[in-house]
């Protein structure tokens, strides 16, 4: 996606919407981690954002968010949709997240 492209708030929202589908609900800290990737992901799609952040770039930072108030979260998420082997290069300047996204075959 083209930072220059122009989205309207609504098909942002649904964009977001969408991904969201693959970051089930559960418990407090799990819903904090898609309230953290709705807003970092709708500001990542917007006019003003800096630079075009990946889905998966953002669900690094909404995990790491979320892992500073809680030290054992590690989030749930479809490993379908989000790129496994990018979140791992990602977040591998923090073990105790990237650790959360090295999951066995």
């Amino acid at each position: 996606m083209d930072i220059k492209t122009m989205r309207t708030l609504k098909e942002m929202r649904e964009t977001v919407k969408e991904e969201l589908k693959f970051i089930p609900r559960r418990n407090f800290d799990q819903n904090m981690l898609r309230q953290a990737y709705w807003s970092l992901r709708l500001h990542s799609l917007g006019k003003k954002a800096n630079t075009a952040s990946t889905k998966e770039e953002v669900l690094v930072e909404a995990a790491k968010l979320v892992k500073k108030d809680s030290e054992s979260f590690c989030p749930y998420f479809d490993s379908r949709f989000f790129d496994q082997k990018r979140l791992i290069e990602l977040s591998k300047d923090d073990k105790s997240i990237m650790g959360c996204f090295v999951k066995e075959k």
